[in-house]
C-alpha cells in the first residue's frame, strides 16, 4: 500500500500549553487508521490540522509524496483531504440534498439549479452509504441526529477523497446504524483505496475495521499498534497511563420501598404504543433495542418535551405529574441529561460556573443578588467531584472536550437534586476515563436513592449500568431482563421479538 499522506513532527501550542507535541503519522492507501486518546489527548487538534482548520508551530504534511499546507478546509478538501466532524455542520433549514452539494450545485445553461441532478447524485450517494430509507428532499433540521450524521458523511463522500476523516462517526448511531457505517468504511478502503482516519472511543469498532491504531496522551504519540496485535486493555492503559479498575455492576435491591417513578400507557402517536414501567428508588432501569424504538422518545416525553399526542399518566411518588413542558418536570424533581449536549444540554458561550449554577439560581440569590460566594463553593465541589477538566470554572463551555462537557452538563442537575435521572446516551463521544466517571456518577446516584432510566446507542453499557432493562420494539415494550440476564445476546434477540398485545408492568 502506497503512502497517501505523511504527517511528521506536528506540534501546535495555545500560548502556554501545548496541544500536540512532535506527533507524526502515516496514511497509506486502503489503510483504515485509528487515532485514540482520551478527550484532550490531541486528537481534535490534529485532525484540525490535517483538515485545514489550524496551521501547525512546527512540522510538515505531505501529499502523495508533495509538501502541502492547508490554509483552509477548502484547500484540505480540494486537495482530496475530507472530514466529518463530531460537530454537524449541516443547514437545518435545508434540504439533505441542498447540504451535500451546497456550493456545488449542478446548473443549467442560464444558471438556475437543477435540482433533478442534485437529487439524483445525492440519491446515489445515500446508496453507497446503504441509505435507502432517508429522502434526499427531507428538512435536515427534521431528522434525527442520526440521520443528520450519515447526511454529513455523504457530504463527505460527494468529494470523491482521497483521504477521509470520520471523527467519531458513529457516536450518536445505534447498532444497525454503526454496523451499516462500517460495512461503507470496509467499502470505501477496499473499493476506492480510501486512506481513512477513524477515530472512536468504542474498542469493538476499533477492532472490527481498523488497520493500524494511533495513541495519543497529552497530546504526544505514546503508542501504536496493528490489526492482529490490538489489545483493548494495553490501549487503555497507553490512554489512560494506568490500568482503570473495572467498575462492578450495580446491584440494587428492587424490592426495597415503593416505586418512585410510576408511568402507565404512556403514548405518543406513531412513537409510543403505550408503556407501562416503574422505577424505584436506587435502581438503574434500561431502554434497549434498535435505534429509533421509542427509547428516546419516552425519555424526551417524560420531561415534557412533547406538548401535543401524548398520553398515559406519570405518577412520582404517588403524585400524578402533567409535565408538559420542561418547567413542570423540572419542578416535579424530573432531570434530562440529553444526547446532543451543544444544543440541548449546556449553553456553550457561557462558562462552566453559570452552566451549572443557571439550574439553582433562586437559591444562590439573596435580595436578587447571586451570593458570589456560595456560588463558587458549589461549583468547585461539583468539579471536583465530577474530575472536570477546565482551565477555570470562568472558562466557557465551548473550550471544553465533549466529555467534559458531558459532565458539566450532569452537574447542573446534581447542583438542583433532582430524584428522577434520564440518561439518553450519556456517553455520547465521551473517552474511556470520562466514561468511568459518568459510570460511577450514575451509580451513587443510585445509591443516594435517585431512580435513573438510561437509553445508550452503546449495548454493552447496559450491563454495567443497569439493574434491570426493558427492551422496545416499535414503541413498545417486547419484553425485561435483569442482573444477570442483561448480555447483548438477550437485548438482540429480545429487540426483534413483537411487543405482545397485552403489557405487564415492569
Amino acid at each position: 500500500m502506497s503512502d497517501v499522506l505523511r504527517a511528521s513532527g506536528l506540534t501546535k501550542r495555545y500560548g502556554g500549553i501545548v496541544a500536540l507535541q512532535d506527533v507524526s503519522l502515516t496514511l497509506r492507501a486502503g489503510e483504515v487508521h485509528a487515532l485514540l486518546g482520551a478527550n484532550g489527548a490531541g486528537k481534535s487538534t490534529l485532525v484540525k490540522i490535517l483538515s485545514g482548520l489550524v496551521q501547525p508551530d512546527e512540522g510538515t504534511l505531505e501529499l502523495g509524496g508533495e509538501p502541502v499546507r492547508f490554509a483552509s478546509p477548502r484547500d484540505a478538501y480540494r486537495a482530496g483531504v475530507a472530514t466529518v466532524h463530531q460537530e454537524l455542520s449541516l443547514f437545518t433549514g435545508l434540504t439533505v440534498a441542498q447540504n451535500v452539494l451546497i456550493g456545488r450545485e449542478r446548473r443549467n445553461r442560464v444558471g438556475w439549479i437543477r435540482e433533478d441532478s442534485s437529487l439524483a447524485i445525492t440519491r446515489d450517494l445515500l446508496a453507497q452509504l446503504d441509505v435507502h430509507d432517508l429522502s434526499p428532499e427531507a428538512r435536515a433540521g427534521d431528522l434525527p441526529l442520526a440521520q443528520q450524521q450519515l447526511v454529513e458523511i455523504a457530504k463527505a463522500m460527494s468529494f470523491d477523497p482521497r483521504v477521509l476523516i470520520l471523527d467519531e462517526p458513529t457516536s450518536a448511531l445505534g447498532r444497525t446504524d454503526v454496523e451499516r457505517l462500517l460495512r461503507v468504511v470496509r467499502r470505501l478502503q477496499h473499493d476506492r483505496g480510501c486512506a481513512i482516519v477513524f477515530i472512536s472511543h468504542r474498542m469493538d469498532e476499533i477492532a472490527a475495521v481498523t488497520d493500524q491504531v494511533t495513541i495519543l496522551r497529552s497530546g504526544r504519540r505514546v503508542g501504536g499498534m496493528a490489526r492482529a496485535e490490538f489489545c483493548p486493555d494495553r490501549a487503555l492503559e497507553l490512554m489512560l497511563g494506568d490500568t482503570p479498575a473495572h467498575l462492578e455492576r450495580l446491584r440494587a435491591d428492587p424490592a426495597a420501598g415503593a416505586p418512585l417513578l410510576q408511568v402507565r400507557g404512556l403514548r405518543l402517536a406513531g412513537r409510543l404504543g403505550g408503556l407501562d414501567l416503574d422505577v424505584r428508588a436506587g435502581e438503574v432501569v434500561g431502554l434497549a433495542g434498535l435505534e429509533g424504538q421509542g427509547q428516546k422518545e419516552a425519555l424526551f416525553a417524560l420531561f415534557g418535551l412533547f406538548r401535543h399526542g401524548l398520553g398515559g399518566s406519570v405518577t412520582v411518588e404517588g403524585r400524578d405529574v402533567r409535565a408538559r413542558t420542561p418547567r413542570q418536570a423540572i419542578a416535579s424533581s424530573f432531570a434530562l441529561i440529553p444526547d446532543d449536549r451543544k444544543t440541548m444540554g449546556g449553553l456553550l458561550g457561557l462558562g462552566v460556573k453559570q452552566n451549572i449554577s443557571l439550574a439553582v439560581l433562586e437559591r444562590l440569590c439573596r435580595l436578587f443578588v447571586i451570593d458570589s460566594r456560595r456560588e463558587r463553593r458549589l461549583v468547585e465541589d461539583l468539579v471536583g467531584r465530577l474530575q472536570i477538566k477546565c482551565g477555570s470554572i470562568e472558562a466557557p463551555l465551548s473550550s471544553l472536550s465533549g466529555g467534559n462537557q458531558q459532565k458539566v452538563v450532569a452537574a447542573k442537575w446534581l447542583a438542583r437534586g433532582a430524584r428522577i435521572f434520564l440518561f439518553c446516551d450519556p456517553t455520547r463521544g465521551v473517552d474511556a476515563g470520562a466514561r468511568e466517571v459518568l459510570y460511577a456518577t450514575i451509580h451513587d446516584l443510585a445509591k443516594s436513592g435517585c431512580a435513573i432510566l438510561v437509553y445508550s446507542t452503546d449495548i454493552n453499557e447496559f450491563s454495567v449500568l443497569c439493574s434491570r432493562v426493558l427492551v422496545l420494539r416499535g414503541g413498545r415494550i417486547s419484553g425485561s431482563l435483569e442482573r444477570a440476564a442483561i448480555t447483548e445476546e438477550n437485548i438482540l434477540a429480545l429487540s426483534f421479538r413483537e411487543a405482545g398485545q397485552r403489557q405487564e408492568a415492569a
